[in-house]
């Protein structure tokens, strides 16, 4: 009996790391990703199968059939949505009608915009826009703090919620890990909705991978908030360790903020089970900007984090620059970014020079170095940690969000940005990076062999980073 348990307790670890070998080709994540884990899995069984159940998955499972297919509330919801803003629509064209596609919203005509560059600004801004509210304050951030800037965030939170106002709060259990019982409690008590998004419950086990990203504030159905910053001191210059914290958001009023609520309608959907009691009436008419929701996400079906970047990459003629913090693309963004080198795009990638990941800054060396060939140009921002997620395409296109160029953001998280198509509000991104580059070198390269051989490595590992 004994000899018997010493094979076949071998036999089924080894089934059942074929099973899942398979299940990860079935998946169809990037060829690098699927060769890492076949490989892991047929020769390491018992290392790898425990890190697969937990990050393996390439879908977040349920999600796209609660969100749309499962509940008939929501289907109705957008499908009214859609019919109240069809003379807000603005036509299909060939840079608008895959993102169309790939995102189910159109690019909205009649909105307003403000570009939020301070940190101190910005929250000025979202928190005192907050205290008007007269029906409904939606709030969604990655990482929410119980610090000074948390606190008075959720003191305006309460306040809102003791008038009547219906108030949401949506984290990421995983970003804002810190968040006591007592801080919650408070909110509870005074009347706030509060959910973890992907809560650690046996249920979502294989979903602890996916995280959501999104920030994300809207007010009344009539005025959105989307950008980079999370609630946190180190958001305001607070960080002891990197001082500056160079972060850009944006606010959008008009037509266009139905579809971010929708977003977080969604999003809420999925923690709660429930949908949340939102004003769905047709906001006025503010401006004569076009704006699109881009939300992407792993419930997708397609890859649309990684399809936005590259179709808008691919899309520049004159001109494409772009800041984020953490830069490892994947392959079909670093090809993008290569081509529009050697067309003769202006190609400029705006980098921080103190990273809070060590892993991430050392493996973004090698493409660094290889993209550099095909004279797209790297920018260190040094005084502080830049954290913010831009992107300008020519004269007339920018996004603000919160999506890394990194595979985490491209294929894994839930993220946001708003897409805008208007020369004026492009005239302000490209005023904003200029200054930003009066504050950056010539990204080095260390060419120290060793150096260029961790980038290497580093590099093979960039789709789990």
């Amino acid at each position: 009996m004994d000899s018997f348990h010493w094979v076949i307790w071998p036999v089924l670890l080894y089934s059942l790391g074929i099973a899942a070998a398979i299940d990860a080709l079935w998946q169809s994540r990037t060829a690098q990703g699927t060769a890492a884990w076949v490989i892991a899995l047929l020769l390491m069984p018992l290392v790898s199968l425990p890190f697969y159940l937990l990050f393996g998955s390439r879908r977040f499972s349920g999600y796209r059939k609660a969100r749309r297919q499962g509940d008939n509330k929501l289907s109705a919801q957008e499908r009214q949505i859609r019919n109240s803003l069809s003379s807000y629509i603005s036509e299909p064209n060939d840079k608008t009608l895959a993102l169309q596609r790939l995102f189910r919203a159109p690019m909205l005509e009649g909105n307003e915009t403000q570009l939020l560059i301070n940190g101190k600004d910005t929250f000025n801004t979202i928190l005192n826009t907050a205290q008007t509210a007269r029906h409904t304050l939606c709030v969604q951030f990655y990482t929410f703090r119980d610090d000074a800037l948390g606190q008075r965030f959720s003191d305006v939170l309460c306040e809102k919620a003791a008038e009547g106002v219906k108030v949401y709060l949506l984290y990421d259990e995983i970003g804002s890990g810190g968040l006591e019982k007592a801080f919650l409690k408070r909110l509870i008590d005074a009347g706030v909705n509060v959910s973890r998004f992907n809560p650690l419950k046996l249920r979502n086990r294989t979903n602890v991978n996916f995280r959501n990203h999104r920030k994300l504030v809207t007010i009344d159905g009539q005025i959105s908030f989307v950008g980079g910053h999370n609630v946190g001191i180190e958001y305001l210059g607070l960080d002891p360790e990197f001082g500056v914290w160079r972060d850009t958001h944006m606010s959008i009023s008009g037509p266009a903020t139905l579809a971010f609520q929708l977003s977080f309608s969604e999003d809420w959907h999925w923690a709660t089970g429930k949908a949340p009691e939102l004003d769905w009436s047709t906001p006025q008419p503010a401006g004569s900007k076009r704006v699109m929701c881009i939300n992407p996400g792993p419930a997708d079906y397609y890859d649309s984090g990684s399809l936005f970047f590259t179709h808008m990459i691919s899309s520049a003629k004159k001109r494409c620059w772009l800041v984020s913090p953490y830069f490892v693309p994947d392959q079909t963004v670093y090809a993008a970014l290569q081509l529009a080198g050697l067309r003769g795009v202006d190609v400029r990638v705006i980098l921080p020079q103190k990273s809070d990941n060590w892993m991430v800054a050392q493996a973004t060396r090698s493409y660094v170095a290889s993209l550099a060939k095909a004279q797209v140009q790297f920018y260190t921002y040094t005084p502080g940690f830049l954290h913010q997620k831009v992107m300008l395409i020519d004269d007339e296109w920018a996004s603000v969000g919160s999506a890394n160029l990194d595979n985490r953001s491209l294929r894994i998280n839930f993220e946001i940005a708003a897409l805008v198509n208007d020369k004026a509000f492009a005239r302000d991104i490209e005023t904003m990076m200029l200054e930003d580059l009066s504050h950056c070198e010539s990204t080095h390269v260390d060419e120290r062999w060793w150096k260029q051989l961790l980038a290497r490595v580093l590099r093979l590992i960039a789709p789990v980073l």
